[in-house]
């Protein structure tokens, strides 16, 4: 007969050779369906503070398609570009894309204009009125 103790310890031992071999079927099948997917490095999303919750796992990167917030365009978010996004830009790990490329070029070049406006707006004189509606306390 076996202790509580003893029972405990070998129900946690199966369990965790079950997850590690539920995980190595996972990454193995990845690689045999040869899907597009890079393994993430963990110690690059220690920025996250819930992916504590994720460590033991392993987490990869595969190709996701989305539609353009924009323009509707079907695009596919890279595995390469999310491992960029979420390991070197620091971007959270529930954070996807949601513009295509010539839709993210375009309002990048809108903001710079509008910054450009702005910035030609800062440099003319004030008008003469303007200090009759400036707000005085």
């Amino acid at each position: 007969m076996k202790s509580n103790n003893q029972r405990r310890f070998e129900i946690k031992a199966k369990r965790q050779k079950k997850k590690d071999d539920l995980r190595f079927d996972s990454i193995k099948m990845k690689r045999k369906l040869n899907l597009n997917c890079i393994e993430a490095d963990p110690n690059e999303l220690t920025h996250n503070s819930y992916f504590a919750l994720f460590s033991p796992f392993s987490f990869m990167y595969w190709d996701k398609p989305f539609k353009c917030r924009v323009c509707g365009k079907l695009e596919i978010w890279t595995a390469k570009q999310q491992k960029w996004w979420y390991e070197t830009a620091k971007g959270l790990l529930d954070s996807t894309a949601v513009h295509c490329k010539t839709c993210r070029v375009k309002l990048r070049k809108d903001k710079e204009e509008q910054k450009a406006h702005m910035a030609e707006m800062a440099k003319q004189a004030p008008h003469p009125n303007d200090a009759f509606f400036k707000k005085r306390y």
